[in-house]
């Protein structure tokens, strides 16, 4: 079954990167009313389990799909070349943007800020998130990201601030006299000075009159973008910044040459499994291997004939995606020639996920008489 199923596996690896969206809906008692938001998950969510914390990323703005339909475009492609993890997007619609976000002073408590660091923070526990938290947002909601985050600079890991303006020098005031605010959080971005006109004035302004704020914080100066527009330029090497250390977090383990073959002998299974551990880190927060990584890290065992290390690595993918009907596929193959009974169970939690599972997707159903033929096959 080995190329049927890596066939298969090219399928689901591409539907990995589609969104499921949730509407929800709940009383805000910061508002006086009620206030919906929409969830947009990663495919492979359903075969997760609990121990797979998924950062979050807040998305403000939600009610213009100028601005929103660009940034999920930009995660869901960052994802997919492994420049970002997955994530739970948080898509936030603003009912009037200007009175929502609008800044007094920075004692002053907004009800958005209190909507998002409380009573959505509280809503989103059912889905499993980690503490990772980014928000994006652009102009009046960009300022205020910074109010909130200079609210609450241990809620917020990132915040990208896109072309901000209202009350820039107070908040720049304000992050001045509080030194143990860590900046680095923040990312400012803005447009050219042609087409982002006062916005831009106003950044060069200030940051030639606060030159140390604006070298410990990040900056993306898109001179060539309109004010609309510097998200679009922005957002995907900014959220890339956020997540530098992501894409080549397990590089180094089974590391291969161009004929994918193995540089070097790998430590006991032991080991190399410790260090797929200690390197399943996003920033500070724990974050275990996606699928993609677990398909990568094993495959390159296999390859290598190596098959009780990829075998061990699959039983880690099953670990933590327990529901993900390919892997068993693999340790079915795996474990074929030397353990009938655990491929059988194997071979058979496969047909289960997919017959349960998966949705209709082109070929499955012609997977599962494969499947179906293996068994007879085998006497099962």
């Amino acid at each position: 079954m080995k190329k049927i199923s890596f066939l298969f596996l090219v399928i689901i690896s591409t539907l990995a990167y589609s969104q499921e969206i949730d509407t929800l809906s709940f009383y805000s008692k910061a508002f006086k009313e009620e206030r919906t938001v929409y969830i947009y998950k990663p495919e492979f969510y359903k075969y997760k389990s609990d121990t797979v914390k998924l950062p979050v990323i807040y998305l403000l703005d939600g009610q213009n799909k100028w601005f929103i339909d660009p940034a999920i475009s930009d995660i869901q492609f960052l994802r997919f070349t492994k420049e970002i993890p997955s994530a739970i997007v948080v898509v936030i619609p603003l009912k009037n943007r200007i009175k929502e976000c609008a800044l007094a002073d920075l004692g002053t408590r907004l009800p958005l800020d209190e909507f998002i660091t409380k009573e959505l923070d509280e809503a989103l526990k059912k889905y499993n998130p980690n503490d990772f938290k980014i928000s994006i947002g652009h102009s009046f909601s960009a300022s205020f990201l910074l109010y909130s985050f200079y609210k609450h600079p241990d809620y917020y890991t990132a915040v990208i601030a896109n072309s901000p303006f209202d009350h820039m020098k107070m908040l720049v005031d304000g992050f001045e006299q509080v030194k143990t605010i860590d900046k680095s959080k923040i990312s400012i971005a803005i447009g050219s000075v042609e087409k982002d006109g006062a916005h831009r004035k106003k950044y060069d302004q200030l940051k030639n009159q606060y030159a140390s704020f604006f070298s410990s914080i990040n900056t993306f100066e898109a001179n060539y973008s309109a004010h609309n527009s510097v998200p679009i330029a922005a957002n995907p090497t900014l959220l890339t910044k956020v997540f530098a250390d992501f894409r080549n977090r397990y590089s180094e383990i089974a590391k291969v040459d161009m004929a994918y073959k193995l540089v070097a002998n790998p430590g006991s299974i032991a080991e190399e499994l410790n260090k797929i551990a200690l390197a399943s880190k996003v920033g500070n927060y724990n974050y275990p291997p996606e699928i993609s990584d677990i398909n990568g890290i094993a495959s390159r065992y296999w390859n290598n004939k190596l098959n009780d290390y990829a075998t061990k690595v699959y039983e880690l993918g099953v670990k933590y995606y327990p529901n993900y009907y390919e892997f068993y596929i693999s340790l079915y193959e795996l474990t074929h020639d030397k353990d009938s009974a655990s491929a059988k169970n194997h071979l058979n939690k496969a047909l289960f996920l997919l017959e349960t599972v998966e949705d209709n997707w082109a070929g499955k159903h012609e997977l599962i008489e494969e499947i179906k033929v293996e068994k007879t096959k085998n006497g099962w």
